[in-house]
């Protein structure tokens, strides 16, 4: 019994060397562990991007309208916004343009033709400064495209096999095509791939056969959850199809993740664990489960609509833990292993306002510090010491700013043992309420509207802008749909949530989605570790920029002498000189233009149409960088027993004419091409000198024009050679970066014509103007489509962000 005494004194007294040797190092390094906070936000300094779209279902021969704002970058370092709508089914870029960014504010709109096939699309949308090549601030927003209800022909895929082991030969899938009222479509042309597109298992081109159909037969070898999505595209006069069919595997295992609170199970102190189940397209749902502990049944577990739920454990590091699903039996998902004498992090409650309380607790006596930061600073740090009761720690909050911030526990070298994350001031939000006249409306009425908006102080705005949407609610997918919010709050913060309505609302049900969202993703371990790795070089930023870049060739041969030139956008006219190679660079503000124009450049002296210039767009690389490498949203394909993919037709529209939503721009608006592309009444294409004039006409394929040059003032013959696009060259112009549009709504009350209009978008503002002087009230006229409209309005004030949102109806 002595030597037992004798050994745990000086067991005792070696901890006891060990923390207070601890305690210098902790000493030495405190401010050290400052500095790599400081270089780490030095290196992560960027902006976030975020777009307001009008909608986010359109269909061809729509203006789609957005705004796109730049938060926590106060440099003026990006002054272009590039937005590429991409094609989910293929990765394609379908549409492009540039747009001037300005002070963080960025709006535009691009035309959606109908050569744009119905499906699923994503805009990418990114500005100008690049760190290792790549674009810094990025934001996606996926959308719908539908037609209207007069399609020529409709497309679908039906699985002949449904059983989950597939036969021998192969899986079969049988595509028909057929117009309505008129039979099936022969000779259609089917392109088709399985699985990535950049690397498939199959791919190819078929026709229809006389039935209109073609049946694939789809081998079993590697057949995945990752690649197991066919991917068609039917096209047939002029009109294509893009369909999918989600094949099944012969093991559906559903995603099982586990995530004790702070990150590790430690034995014999009780635990919180989080727990989140996906299928195998990636959809969060609701189950149920048994915990087992060493093959024995201790407790029922389930998770929410939102495949998320938690329960408690006491763990032995001796036992094994697992969960089996009820609809998935033959599958054993193992929670982490149980680790001996680890911290572990209790907060009872994650959504506060002013004050964290955290309990910290370890199996044997010992000294821990606890950090409080957000990975961009730190706000408090201290020492606490713990045992297996735990001690109870109380957290002024008032040096947080609103948000998401960490609580990281140390040992005495600065190794995380836990990490949980928080909300703070939860309650004190920005409120934006939008108030209308009514609630009911007639077609063609006018409808008032006043913003109130007010910050958390109680205080109003004093500066800022928001957009403001006025369009109908089936055009809002909920799946689709984000607020400036939630976004600079939350998805940017821990990337894609389940979809639901409201996340920042207050009510019980946002609450608790948000504490089982905190305590899935409180534990960043990898985020530290880079943290922890960071160096003063790290901190040295880089102004990178995308650039346009070009080369100058004489009778496309080389030169060897620099060259005088002149670059025209609008009416403006400035010079530059090349390098002897002949190239050039353009600054961004020399390739502003206005909708529909084009950049021209031209050498000086009187041989100067012997000179061509070649311009490099550097966003044409970046958009299919983007594309190639997105992750794609999930969407709900369509599954065995599922003979058709979503409809493609909006409904509501099954007996209205579909007109084109235009902008009073001017007579001349349709007297260019979808190239910008026209010619003046002396047969000058792209005349310079005839900027939207009224005589301007649309040049025809095959025809003979003139090109002329404003410097020299010499016009040549030029066979036009019809509207792409995609050509950008000297010859037609330069596709520039474009300043924006203004959205004119409908005035009943000075013109009101007999014939119906179908506007979706009644009313779109790009930037309302928030400060004391403005009224903040606004009006606009309601279309001939009836039924349930939404006003949204969303922006950035000196208070933070705002968001706030109304619903009307419109009815005979």
């Amino acid at each position: 019994m002595k030597l037992l005494r004798a050994a745990i004194v000086i067991f005792l007294l070696m901890q006891i060397c060990k923390i207070a040797s601890a305690q210098n190092k902790a000493a030495i390094t405190t401010d050290e562990l400052v500095k790599k906070f400081e270089y780490y936000s030095a290196k992560k300094q960027q902006g976030v991007l975020f777009a307001h779209f009008d909608k986010n279902i359109y269909t061809s021969n729509e203006y789609i309208w957005f705004t796109a704002y730049l938060l926590k970058d106060t440099s003026d370092r990006n002054n272009v916004l590039s937005v590429a709508m991409i094609n989910d089914n293929d990765r394609t870029v379908v549409l492009k343009d540039k747009f001037v960014m300005d002070g963080g504010y960025s709006s535009g709109n691009i035309f959606l033709p109908d050569t744009v096939p119905p499906g699923n699309y994503s805009f990418m949308l990114y500005t100008n400064t690049v760190a290792n090549g790549q674009p810094e601030n990025v934001f996606i927003q996926p959308v719908t495209v539908k037609g209207t209800s007069q399609l020529s022909y409709t497309a679908s895929l039906l699985l002949k096999d449904t059983d989950k082991i597939a036969p021998a030969a192969g899986r079969k899938v049988l595509l028909v095509a057929e117009a309505p009222g008129t039979g099936l479509i022969s000779g259609a042309t089917v392109s088709y791939y399985l699985g990535d597109k950049l690397s498939p298992i199959m791919a190819g081109t078929v026709k229809t056969d006389a039935a209109g159909q073609y049946l694939f037969t789809i081998p079993n070898k590697g057949i995945t959850l990752a690649n197991n999505v066919l991917q068609v595209k039917v096209s047939y006069g002029g009109e294509v199809k893009d369909i999918k069919l989600a094949l099944p595997v012969q093991k559906n295992v559903p995603v099982v993740k586990f995530y004790p609170e702070g990150g590790n199970l430690s034995d014999g102190i009780t635990s919180v664990v989080g727990w989140e189940v996906k299928n195998r397209e990636g959809a969060y749902y609701a189950t149920k489960g048994t915990l087992y502990k060493d093959d024995k049944p201790v407790d029922t577990v389930s998770t929410n609509v939102y495949g998320m739920g938690k329960f408690t454990l006491l763990p032995n590091q001796e036992s094994h833990y697992y969960v089996k699903l009820v609809d998935n039996p033959d599958s054993v998902y193992n929670l982490p292993k149980t680790l001996s004498n680890s911290p572990v992090v209790t907060i009872a409650s994650s959504i506060v306002n002013d004050t964290l309380k955290l309990v910290v607790k370890n199996k044997l006596p010992a000294k821990f510090y606890v950090l409080v930061h957000n990975y961009q600073q730190t706000f408090a740090s201290f020492p606490v010491q713990a045992d297996a009761d735990g001690k109870t720690v109380n957290i002024n909050l008032k040096d947080v700013p609103r948000g998401f911030a960490e609580v990281t526990i140390l040992d005495s070298l600065q190794q995380p043992y836990a990490e949980r994350l928080f909300f703070a001031h939860y309650s004190q939000r920005n409120t934006l309420n939008v108030v209308t006249d009514n609630s009911e409306y007639k077609p063609r009425q006018k409808v008032s509207v006043k913003l109130d908006i007010t910050g958390a102080d109680g205080k109003k705005p004093t500066d800022g802008f928001v957009s403001i949407a006025c369009v109908q609610a089936n055009r809002l997918d909920a799946n689709k749909t984000m607020d400036i919010e939630s976004y600079s709050y939350l998805n940017n913060e821990l990337g894609a949530f389940p979809v639901k309505q409201n996340y920042l609302s207050g009510s019980a049900t946002d609450k608790a989605f948000l504490e089982n969202m905190l305590l899935i993703k409180g534990w960043r371990r990898y985020t530290w570790n880079e943290l922890v790795q960071t160096t003063a070089n790290d901190a040295v930023k880089k102004d990178e920029s995308l650039i346009f870049t070009g080369n100058i060739t004489h009778l496309n041969k080389p030169i060897k002498k620099a060259v005088n030139y002149a670059v025209i956008r609008d009416s403006s006219r400035s010079s530059f000189t090349s390098l002897a190679n002949g190239n050039f660079t353009l600054a961004n503000k020399n390739m502003y233009v206005t909708e529909n124009e084009k950049v021209r450049i031209f050498a000086a002296g009187i041989d100067g149409d012997e000179y061509f210039f070649n311009l490099l767009d550097p966003y044409v690389k970046t958009n299919k960088q983007l594309a190639d490498h997105y992750e794609l949203p999930y969407y709900n394909y369509a599954l065995v027993n599922e003979k058709k993919t979503a409809p493609e037709s909006l409904k509501g529209f099954e007996h209205a004419i579909q007109l084109k939503e235009v902008r009073i721009m001017g007579a001349n608006d349709t007297l260019m091409n979808a190239c910008g592309d026209y010619y003046c009444i002396n047969g000058i294409l792209n005349c310079p000198n005839h900027h939207h004039d009224a005589q301007n006409k649309i040049p025809v394929k095959g025809k003979t024009y003139y090109l002329f040059n404003p410097l020299t003032e010499a016009k040549k013959p030029f066979v036009y050679k019809g509207c792409n696009p995609d050509d950008d060259d000297a010859v037609k112009g330069f596709n520039g970066i474009h300043y924006n549009m203004e959205f004119y709504p409908a005035d009943y009350a000075l013109d009101n014509p007999s014939e119906p209009e179908y506007i979706s978008t009644v009313y779109w503002n790009h930037l309302y103007s928030v400060s004391p002087d403005n009224t903040a009230e606004i009006s606009f006229y309601t279309s001939d489509i009836t039924g349930a409209f939404k006003i949204i309005v969303q922006g950035t004030t000196d208070k933070g962000v705002v968001y706030g949102e109304k619903s009307f109806t419109v009815s005979k």
